[in-house]
C-alpha cells in the first residue's frame, strides 16, 4: 500500500501532506497543519489507521458483494428438491 501522506515542517510548525494534492491533509474539513512534531507523529498514525479501515471495509464489501452474487446464482439439486412435497398452510384443527 502506497503511503498517501507524509510529515513536513513549515515555519509554523508540522504539517500533514497529502500526496497527491501536495497541499495540507484534511480531517472534517481541518486543514492539519501548525502542529507541534508529537501532534503531528499521532495524526499521521491516525489518517493512515482511518485509511486502513475504509480499505477493510471496502474489501469486505466487495466480498460480501460476490457472495450475495453467487447465491443467486446457485441452484438446490434436483435430488435434494425431489425428495421434498409442496408446503401446505398449517391448519390448526
Amino acid at each position: 500500500m502506497a503511503e498517501e501522506y507524509s510529515l513536513r515542517t513549515e515555519d509554523s510548525g508540522w504539517s500533514i501532506i497529502d500526496r497527491a494534492t501536495h497541499e495540507p491533509a484534511r480531517l472534517d474539513g481541518i486543514p492539519l497543519s501548525a502542529m507541534d512534531a508529537e501532534e503531528a507523529k499521532h495524526m499521521l498514525a491516525i489518517l493512515r489507521g482511518i485509511d486502513r479501515v475504509r480499505t477493510a471495509s471496502k474489501r469486505a464489501a466487495s466480498f460480501a458483494n460476490k457472495k450475495r452474487a453467487n447465491a443467486g446464482q446457485t441452484a438446490a439439486s434436483p435430488q435434494i428438491n425431489a425428495g421434498f412435497g409442496m408446503l401446505r398452510p398449517f391448519r390448526g384443527d
